[in-house]
């Protein structure tokens, strides 16, 4: 087995390989980048390395480094996102990752200066943390996973009747105008700078992030209090020729949620969600936005943007969004049709390294991420 530097000629052979692999759950997925497996680390910076391990040329496993300056425990650091992590299931491959991508992560944090390392893991996937978080034997020198901070990736599929329609009827919220848009950068700003592993840490770095999403101001929805000022914000975003999530089959409990959902939208409670592969014979993604850049003051705020954004969006699309599991502000709403799947932010370590102390239970600061990076 041999461990090279991906090229640029790699990108349709590296997605045909990713697309390969299935994400158990309620609903079993495969991800979809189009051919272009670099596509959504645009999303996030102009810094990425991408590891193949190959035998001869068949491609046994790959990882990605995605290389971020960000704000955490109070100073920018240079840190890595380590992305896409996927391992052939044969023993060959399954015992040599680690082999050869432990020297990558040296020789990135020789070279580049990289401070700290993180990954996301999705918590429903048993057999990846059972590989990478809980291995059998901790004597292999593999990194170690220490868990950071946990997630909901929650999605928003309709509202129950009878319920409260809008805590707040009378908060002005609009899309932003072109006047507003200092007054939106000062508060996105604001709420920036008491995450960790914020990208947005200054006004110009901010503006990079929301090109690199190719979003305008326009595209913001955005709360006003009485006097004008912003108190609440969110970007409707979709990833349509970025990365597609297709649903191959659907379990049981994901098979009754459909289910449900057809009925709710006979009397307009819910939307629809895409039938599976093994159905259609045919693979037709799933329909939803992301919501990016959301803040609000407080959770009926939030709530208020939430339904306004599920207004907005087409009669086709659900919504999704990431709550940290500790900041209730973002929790679902009592009266939304919704579903949520658990993930984890994990440091990664070198063994015989001592893990770096902000992953105290002490340290309670919000980590600030877009629901698409997971």
């Amino acid at each position: 087995m041999k461990l090279s530097l991906a090229q640029p000629s790699d990108k349709k052979a590296l997605a045909k390989y990713y697309k390969s692999f299935e994400i158990p759950g309620a609903v079993d997925l495969k991800l979809d980048r189009r051919g272009d497996f670099f596509k959504p680390y645009e999303s996030q910076s102009d810094n990425y390395w991408t590891f193949i391990l190959r035998d001869r040329e068949e491609i046994l496993g790959v990882a990605s480094f995605v290389i971020l300056e960000c704000f955490l425990e109070g100073q920018v650091q240079k840190v890595a996102m380590g992305r896409d992590l996927r391992i052939s299931p044969s023993r060959k491959a399954v015992m040599g990752w680690a082999e050869h991508f432990l020297p990558v992560m040296d020789d990135l944090r020789k070279n580049l200066k990289i401070k700290h390392f993180f990954s996301i893991l999705n918590l429903s996937e048993v057999r990846a943390l059972n590989a990478f978080v809980r291995p059998r034997k901790m004597t292999r020198p593999i990194p170690r996973f220490y868990l950071y901070r946990k997630f909901h990736l929650n999605s928003i599929h309709g509202y129950f009747p009878l319920t409260r329609k809008n805590p707040l009827p009378h908060l002005k919220i609009e899309f932003c105008q072109g006047s507003q848009e200092e007054a939106l950068l000062n508060y996105l700003l604001q709420k920036s700078k008491s995450r960790n592993l914020s990208v947005g840490w200054n006004k110009e770095e901010l503006q990079k992030k929301i090109q690199r999403f190719q979003l305008k101001i326009s595209d913001f929805l955005t709360a006003f209090d009485h006097h004008g000022n912003i108190i609440g914000c969110l970007a409707p975003w979709s990833a349509e020729g970025v990365q597609e999530a297709i649903p191959l089959r659907y379990g049981l409990r994901g098979h009754n949620f459909r289910q449900f959902l057809k009925f709710g939208e006979v009397f307009g409670w819910t939307k629809s969600i895409t039938k599976p592969v093994s159905r259609l014979k045919n693979e037709i993604p799933l329909s939803y936005k992301y919501l990016l850049f959301l803040n609000a003051d407080n959770a009926d705020i939030f709530e208020s943007l939430l339904r306004r954004a599920y207004q907005e969006v087409d009669k086709s699309e659900f919504l999704v969004y990431l709550q940290a599991r500790s900041d209730f502000i973002y929790k679902r709403p009592a009266n939304c049709i919704s579903a949520q799947i658990p993930y984890g932010l994990y440091a990664l370590v070198s063994p015989n390294t001592e893990p770096p102390e902000f992953l105290s239970p002490r340290f309670e600061t919000q980590v600030e991420l877009e629901p698409f990076w997971v």
